[in-house]
Order: C-alpha cells, then sequence, then structure tokens
C-alpha cells in the first residue's frame, strides 16, 4: 500500500497564526475582553481557538456562534497575510517525487480550498476536510476514518502531521502515527523541528 499523509494546515503547512492572533485581538476588543497575546496563543496552541472562544462567551454569557462567527469573518479577511512555510513547498515536492498521497483535515472553515489555490498548492491534495464537511471535530477520529474507508488506506502507513497536541492525539485515536511540531518522540509520534525532517523520518522501503 501506498504512504500516506494527512496534512492539518494552520501552523503545519501555513503560518497563519499573526492572522489568527490578529483576529482574536479584533474580536476581543469588539466584546471588550483584555486581550493578552502570548497567553493566548499558548493556549490555542495547547487546546484550539474554537474551544478558547467557546468558553470565553460561556464566560460573558453570550451566544458562542455568534462570537465565533464575529471571529470567523474576520479572519477570512486576512487570506492574503497567510503564507506557505517555505519547507512546506520543499516536502510536498518530495512527496509527489516518491508517489506519497497527500490529504487535509483541517478546522480551518470552508475558505480552506481558496487558500491552497491561492498559494499554489490545491493540486497536491487528492481530498481536502474542513470545519464544514460535517465531520466530528479534532481529536475524534471520524474524519480519518472516513478516508481510510474512501481510499482504503493501510493505518500503519498514514501519518497525521500537525503542530499541536489535539493533531497528536487526533492521530492516536484514529490508529495511525503522527508527526508532530511540538509534541515528544513516543512510540506513536515522530518529533520534528520542521518539515524539511520529514522525508529522513519515513524511511520505508516503497517509498
Amino acid at each position: 500500500m501506498t504512504v500516506t499523509f494527512v496534512w492539518d494546515l494552520d501552523g503545519t503547512l501555513i503560518d497563519s497564526y499573526p492572522a489568527i492572533m490578529r483576529s482574536l485581538e479584533v474580536t476581543y476588543a469588539h466584546y471588550g475582553w483584555e486581550f493578552d497575546g502570548e497567553k493566548l496563543q499558548d493556549y490555542i496552541l495547547e487546546f484550539s481557538v474554537g474551544q478558547l472562544l467557546g468558553e470565553m462567551a460561556q464566560e460573558h454569557q453570550l451566544d458562542a456562534r455568534e462570537v465565533k462567527t464575529l471571529y470567523s469573518a474576520d479572519l477570512k479577511k486576512r487570506d492574503r497575510e497567510l503564507q506557505l512555510f517555505p519547507e512546506a513547498q520543499t516536502v510536498l515536492d518530495w512527496t509527489r517525487s516518491k508517489g506519497v498521497a497527500n490529504h487535509i483535515y483541517t478546522h480551518k472553515g470552508d475558505n480552506t480550498q481558496h487558500v491552497l489555490k491561492m498559494l499554489g498548492i490545491e493540486s497536491y491534495f487528492t481530498e481536502v476536510l474542513h470545519s464544514q464537511s460535517g465531520f466530528a471535530r479534532k481529536p475524534a477520529p471520524e474524519a480519518m476514518d472516513y478516508l481510510v474507508e474512501k481510499y482504503d488506506l493501510d493505518r500503519q502507513q498514514t501519518y497525521y502531521i500537525g503542530d499541536r497536541k489535539l493533531d497528536m492525539e487526533f492521530a492516536l485515536n484514529s490508529g495511525v502515527r503522527s508527526i508532530s511540531l511540538t509534541q515528544s518522540d513516543s512510540p506513536d509520534n515522530f518529533f520534528i523541528h520542521s518539515l524539511y525532517e520529514v522525508p529522513p523520518k519515513i524511511s520505508i522501503s516503497n517509498l
């Protein structure tokens, strides 16, 4: 079976955290909340923007959907601020040369395909799943189960690549291997400092 990569997007393939933080700042200012950028970035790396906004909405007795909609609307205006990590193009070219299949599962919204096209990497991915694709959010394994069944993937040769603890948990819950930009090495996870380290980590004979 072919080796398969399923990719997270924000913070993994694209440098989106500056835009995310600016949209959070706009959202916090709208509601008059105190904004501590460093603390909030640490939080969303550990958990997620959705969880952060949900908790803030609950604390201030607001409709979480309204808060998240305000944030998402501002973030969508910032698509042009997003940048592809330089190493991402190199690694995607390597996957193409080795016949590695690529998919995406991201919590990003329905502008995901537009962002991929804008950055010139849309053609590398067989299927792109996002927050409006109808699957349970990470770390629930539903989206990965769908990809495994549809494409007859071998879980032992499927890797989920991400930058947060949540991404590693998603991989473990899905029964696939994890490649993480933040989480330590373990029997089920490869830690990497940058995407340039992906090819050396994947030393599989049929590549």
